[in-house]
């Protein structure tokens, strides 16, 4: 087996994340190898990253703590398309292995970053490791009530509440399902795609909402559409509750 000096570790501080960096922190106290963290962001108007330091930058971000204090660990911030500048500074740095966090299930939206992660592993001229996060179990019908047809559905901001709060389903239909989405500060929901419209309206708090090459803040009493197949991500500036309604093909 090929000696591993360093480990490259792409990060976007959600819980999923959380268990390929404690992988990767296994592997280089181990392999006694360098861990270098990364996040992307994405390209900021008027060059708003631009006109800070490389260290003022890393200030901004929630990095993990190794569960070794041994353990040689870098931090970086890198600026643009996520899979090219992760491929681009594996190459650079010359890292012997990528370390990367999967949800646990198939199909659409599979990979932790989505198509970010998909393109890493196709692309990457050295080994990718793929850590499968499972999701939590489903709540069962008796913990979980879905609203019926005539049902009144209580969708009032949820206050101080908010913060202990979790994502839940509010109705299905057959063209239609409607979900509370909490979203706590500091919480990333990476970036993924809907085979569906969508409809997200803020009812609380404040979130960055990314999409069609943008990042806008989304408030209470603030909406938007996206049409059926566009990327995007959210992550929570303030905690907040909002609510998403998917509209199905064909509908």
């Amino acid at each position: 087996m090929c000696a591993i000096k360093t480990i490259l570790h792409p990060t976007d501080f959600s819980d999923n994340s959380g268990y390929a960096f404690k992988l990767a922190c296994s592997m280089a106290r181990d392999y006694q190898a360098r861990l270098i963290l990364l996040h992307v962001v994405y390209p900021a108007p008027l060059s708003e990253w631009r006109s800070e330091s490389s260290e003022t930058m890393k200030q901004r971000f929630p990095w993990p703590q190794p569960i070794d204090p041994g353990i040689d660990m870098e931090l970086r911030v890198a600026e643009g398309d996520a899979p090219a500048e992760i491929l681009r500074s594996a190459k650079a740095i010359g890292c012997d292995l990528i370390v990367m966090g999967t949800h646990g299930r198939t199909g659409l939206g599979r990979l932790l970053l989505g198509s970010v992660a998909e393109e890493v592993m196709r692309k990457a001229t050295c080994p990718v490791l793929a850590v499968k996060t499972p999701f939590p179990e489903v709540p069962s019908a008796e913990t979980v009530t879905l609203a019926g047809p005539g049902d009144i559905v209580d969708v009032r901001p949820l206050g101080s509440a908010v913060a202990s709060a979790k994502t839940r389903a509010l109705l299905r239909g057959s063209a239609i399902e409607i979900k509370r989405l909490v979203v706590p500060a500091g919480k990333t929901i990476p970036q993924h795609e809907v085979k569906a419209e969508i409809v997200v309206q803020c009812l609380e708090g404040r979130v960055a909402f990314t999409a069609l090459g943008k990042t806008q803040d989304l408030e209470a009493g603030r909406l938007l559409y996206l049409p059926a197949g566009e990327p995007h991500s959210v992550k929570g500036i303030e905690d907040a509750s909002l609510v998403l309604t998917v509209i199905r093909p064909g509908t």
